[in-house]
């Protein structure tokens, strides 16, 4: 037979009353909401500022455009603004193949040796056509020459043309024609023109 102390399990177990709920009046619940019940979503419009205002400014900024040198660029954010207006302001350079040809640079430029043979890099030997072109771009005139190999054991097969200009200063018309061939904008190209030209 158990024997059990009442007094220690009313202690373990107590008893749980309920908070009195404050219960709105009729008159908040009808001007909340009409039906009489809470509706949470009517709390936060009343709280916060209309979401319409700040829609259509989002929708205007995402739909306004920006008149870039004639053509209008849609502004959805301020990077593409800043695109267009820096290739607008700095055009592309022409490609390599578009100035000088499909093969600008001869491909079986190399020298012998003492006992060997190799072969150089065809930057370094443009086509006749691509060194009279990169003179008409410089003002100078084509001048051929071992520019690698003037003297010595080593003996390339082929000369270098070059661009002699009017100061008398050699300017490789291969390494020219090359500036064009790494899709830089025409501002970076004349720099580097610029920088071959006055030697800097």
């Amino acid at each position: 037979m158990a024997h059990v102390i009442p007094t220690l399990r009313t202690a373990t177990h107590p008893t749980y009353t309920p908070l009195a709920t404050r219960r709105k009046t009729d008159a908040s619940a009808t001007i909340d909401n009409p039906s009489g019940s809470a509706d949470f979503r009517s709390i936060f419009n009343n709280n916060t500022q209309p979401a319409t205002a700040t829609a259509s400014a989002s929708v205007a900024a995402a739909t306004a455009s920006a008149s870039v040198a004639g053509a209008t660029v849609a502004a959805t954010s301020p990077a593409v603004v800043a695109t267009a207006s820096a290739a607008t302001m700095y055009p592309m350079a022409p490609t390599t193949e578009s100035l000088f040809g499909a093969n600008p640079w001869c491909t079986d430029a190399g020298g012998t040796g003492p006992g060997c043979s190799y072969n150089y890099n065809p930057m370094y030997f443009a086509t006749p056509a691509t060194a009279a072109k990169v003179a008409q771009m410089l003002g100078g005139k084509v001048v051929a020459m071992n520019a690698i190999t003037p003297f010595g054991p080593f003996i390339q097969n082929q000369p270098n043309l070059m661009v002699q200009m009017p100061d008398g200063k050699l300017i490789n018309a291969g390494l020219v024609a090359g500036f064009y061939s790494h899709g830089y904008p025409q501002q970076m190209v004349d720099q580097m023109i610029s920088s071959e030209v006055n030697g800097a």
